[in-house]
């Protein structure tokens, strides 16, 4: 049977009534696995608007639970962030008798009807009891670009985020000024997807920007301060700039970027800082940092930069 870990409330993540934080703790065997996704609910006039489904349909049954006074008069309606398992598997719990439209990126679509998706989502519920009811279940109304949702006394202006997913979007409120970044930003870093992704991550994190929110929230980090998305751009321009340093005086060899932080003298430690080794998910990110010197480097090369 499913573990009875189940998303809980965070109500000083949100200043305004209408938003709600859910966040979901998973804690595997492993220690070096665990960690925390936060999904929300933006009630307005019109609908009840669920952003992220989290890890499995038990998951939303028990949010739906919590929201079951709300729900007379309002149109349910769900948003997936992007494809990750940690955002889209509880989307089966909205068919059959509590069916309600999914909407994403048109590309989120395509992800979950991968075999990549299929192949992780049998490699999960082969570890874990948590994904035994999980059925991957695609967005049924996808866009390309932008969609917005016009909730009567909230908007939600929902567009697209690249550069930690091609499928990734961002949620934008502008009567609260209140940016749902979702894994677009994280603290302590970014996860970018691929070499050829950070112009788009750079065009993401200058658009967030622009907004001028007064309040950020996202996926993983536990923090509403606009100061997160400033850090992530900083964190991408200091590898930019270390980056090309090295290359300016030296080609690295495959061997070489296998510990390619080190190279180019901007190890996770002096990214984290001090309270780098109390981190409980130091493995994980650190792993990320790496990656993200390693495309960076290839970005670099590729564009003769």
């Amino acid at each position: 049977m499913p573990q009875t870990v189940q998303p809980f409330l965070v109500p000083d993540m949100s200043s305004d009534p209408r938003v709600r934080v859910f966040r979901r703790a998973f804690t595997p065997p492993d220690p070096s696995e665990a960690m925390e996704v936060d999904a929300y609910v933006v009630i307005t006039a019109r609908y009840i608007v669920v952003l992220d489904t989290l890890l499995c349909p038990e998951d939303m049954a028990s949010i739906m639970y919590e929201l079951q006074n709300e729900l007379s008069g309002r149109q349910l309606l769900v948003v997936d962030s992007h494809a990750d398992w940690d955002h889209c598997w509880g989307n089966n719990y909205f068919t059959g008798a509590t069916a309600a439209p999914i909407i994403a990126h048109e590309h989120c679509a395509e992800r979950m009807k991968s075999e990549e998706a299929r192949a992780e989502l049998q490699e999960y519920q082969h570890k874990y009891p948590d994904f035994q009811n999980v059925v991957l279940c695609p967005p049924t109304i996808t866009f390309p670009d932008k969609l917005t949702l016009h909730g009567g006394d909230l908007t939600i202006e929902l567009f697209s985020a690249l550069g930690h997913h091609a499928d990734h979007i961002a949620a934008w409120l502008p009567e609260i000024r209140l940016l749902l970044a979702f894994d677009a930003v994280e603290k302590p870093l970014p996860l970018i997807e691929r070499a050829t992704s950070i112009p788009a991550m750079y065009t993401t994190l200058a658009k967030f920007l622009d907004l001028q929110p007064q309040r950020v929230l996202c996926a993983h980090g536990k923090t509403t301060d606009l100061s997160i998305v400033t850090q992530n751009l900083r964190y991408l321009q200091t590898l930019e700039q270390q980056s090309r340093a090295l290359l300016a005086t030296h080609q690295p060899t495959t061997a070489e970027l296998e510990h390619a932080a080190m190279l180019i003298n901007y190890t996770f430690d002096d990214v984290v800082g001090p309270t780098a080794n109390a981190m409980p998910d130091r493995a994980f990110y650190a792993w990320a940092h790496e990656n993200n010197v390693r495309y960076m480097l290839e970005w670099l090369q590729r564009a003769h930069l």
